[in-house]
């Protein structure tokens, strides 16, 4: 039987949020088989926008704005209720709540829930279910992470499970929020290959991006937004072009201040000359499986260095070593004398205090309830959350570091309603505030518009400059800051030099 066509509008819709208006006056229609390209910069309304449109959250009950859904030639009504069902969503937010609530949970059940709009698959799967999921874990390429458990997932295959979760639903709608971030090259082309296939078979597909990424294959439309409203419209190209040149020019938040010189001087000494970290024949097994495979490394202070990588290559599992969250199998070594306290003490949480971390699996650790102050707050006791009153000093030092950062206007919002972008200038500030004397970095500059990334990677490089020591796990070249000249690639688990840059 054919399906009925599926329009969604928005008339004069707002939206707010802790009673802060996030999104007002946005008035659009999105028809079957549409493209559409969402542009702006972090914390502009993107990733509410598409919540909105997808029936999530309501517009603001103001008596002026709408929200309908309309099959076929229908009255349309206001909730998604029929249809929800078939929109599929990969967004950093479900990114989060998958890690938080699924870790235990195997890939195949997550791709399997989606089909029933759930978390967890209630009564066993019926045989198109999974016929459904054996074509999509094809077509992306991931039918060897199906019975792999979400926690033993990278941050780039779990994006790519999750896509495969919103392909099952036969999407009427395809919503990808940044949804090509931790994705490596060759994923990246998969990913775009499955989604212009979705799209040919007649999936409307909303496309947010902060960077400017190119939008759907054939024809589209584009929209940018600022301050939660839409601020230029048009066909999709000819908006992504002024988009760019506005990025390329100056810019408020790069303007506020450089990020070259810290708040204040950090306590980063070479401990004496002690290498910081030293790795000797280290494996590490996850679910009984081998992620890295007799690691030698050692790590000493001001010897910056990168690691490059393909999605499950091991460099996240490479920095949780390193930070004593993982431990080599026996036989292995895991050493950091010159992270030890002055004493000799080499109790980990000490050592943690020492060592600024910025992970998406952190950000996930994270209570969505959380304020921005106390999350930021809560590095310099290298805890996940505040157990103990803070400081007058604490608090203060937490709030220069995130002027530094450019979001001292969030330190009373909560984590859960905050953009991607605003989160991960957070965590950054949360990794300085305890002055470590290591600064480990997973893919710290993903899900950052031009202007905060390049405030952050400066931020980054005077932090180097200052004697803090960085590790930076990234997939492109261009996420490396100059300081850094030794890189590394992983690849089955092995840690090969790629020599100096």
């Amino acid at each position: 039987m054919h399906e009925k066509p599926l329009r969604i509008t928005l008339s004069h819709a707002g939206v707010s949020l802790g009673g802060r208006p996030v999104l007002a006056d946005i008035s659009l229609t999105l028809a079957p088989g549409e493209a559409w390209l969402v542009l702006g910069g972090n914390g502009s309304g993107k990733s509410t926008l598409l919540r909105l449109l997808r029936g999530d959250i309501w517009p603001d009950d103001d008596g002026r704005g709408e929200r309908l859904y309309r099959l076929g030639d229908g009255p349309g009504r206001a909730s998604p209720i029929g249809v929800r069902q078939r929109f599929g969503i990969v967004s950093p937010e479900i990114q989060r709540a998958t890690k938080r609530l699924c870790a235990h949970l195997p890939a195949r059940t997550v791709i399997l829930a989606g089909m029933r709009d759930a978390v967890y698959v209630q009564g066993g799967p019926r045989p198109a279910e999974l016929a459904m999921l054996e074509a999509v874990s094809r077509r992306l390429a991931i039918g060897h992470l199906l019975d792999t458990d979400v926690a033993a997932l990278s941050n780039g295959q779990l994006r790519a499970v999750l896509l495969a979760r919103a392909l099952a639903t036969r999407p009427l709608v395809l919503f990808l929020d940044e949804f090509l971030d931790c994705l490596d090259d060759a994923a990246r082309e998969t990913a775009g290959q499955a989604v212009a296939q979705a799209a040919a078979h007649g999936a409307a597909v909303v496309l947010t991006s902060h960077q400017g990424a190119a939008p759907p294959s054939g024809p589209a439309k584009g929209i940018t937004l600022a301050g939660g409203r839409i601020i230029d419209s048009g066909e999709a190209a000819a908006v992504l072009a002024r988009y760019r040149r506005a990025m390329d020019g100056p810019s408020r938040d790069v303007a506020a201040g450089p990020a070259t010189t810290l708040p204040e001087a950090s306590e980063a000494t070479d401990a004496g000359g002690l290498p910081l970290v030293v790795l000797e024949g280290a494996t590490v097994y996850l679910e009984r499986r081998p992620i890295l495979r007799d690691i030698d490394l050692t790590v000493r202070p001001g010897g910056h260095l990168a690691v490059f990588g393909a999605n499950g290559a091991g460099k996240s599992t490479l920095l949780k070593l390193i930070a004593g969250e993982l431990h080599p199998a026996l036989g292995g070594r895991a050493l950091r004398p010159g992270l030890a306290a002055p004493e000799g003490f080499t109790d980990l949480r000490d050592i943690r205090r020492r060592i600024g971390l910025v992970s998406f699996e952190l950000e996930a650790d994270y209570d969505k309830e959380l304020s921005a102050l106390d999350l930021v707050t809560s590095g310099i006791a290298a805890t996940i959350g505040i157990y103990a009153e803070p400081s007058a000093r604490d608090l203060a030092a937490a709030r220069r570091w995130m002027e530094f950062f450019g979001v001292a206007d969030l330190a009373g919002r909560r984590l859960g309603r905050l953009s991607a972008g605003q989160t991960r200038r957070l965590f950054l500030a949360r990794a300085m505030v305890g002055e470590p004397r290591l600064l480990l970095l997973d893919e710290p500059f993903s899900g950052l518009d031009g202007p905060s990334r390049r405030r952050a990677m400066a931020a980054v490089s005077a932090a180097a400059r200052s004697g803090v020591t960085v590790i930076a796990a990234v997939h492109r070249p261009g996420d490396v800051i100059p300081e850094i000249q030794t890189v590394y690639r992983l690849e089955a688990g092995r840690l090969r030099s790629l020599g100096e840059t």
